[in-house]
């Protein structure tokens, strides 16, 4: 029997806090936050690209 056998994520993105509301009769202040995106596929060989490439013409999209 394997034990956790749910894993933990390895990464856990911090929210991108973009702004605080205090409330008008005395209530907990509401925290605003931007979504994010999450990685598309490939995007290491965009980065690959992006760092190998002098220039941006060098670049084929």
């Amino acid at each position: 029997m394997a034990r956790n056998a749910i894993r933990t994520p390895r990464y856990i993105p911090t929210p991108k806090i973009i702004g605080e509301q205090s409330d008008l009769f005395g209530g907990p202040t509401i925290t605003h936050e931007a979504a994010r995106a999450p990685l598309r596929k490939g995007w290491q060989q965009q980065l690959r690209a992006w760092a190998c490439s002098d220039t941006l013409a060098d670049r084929d999209d």
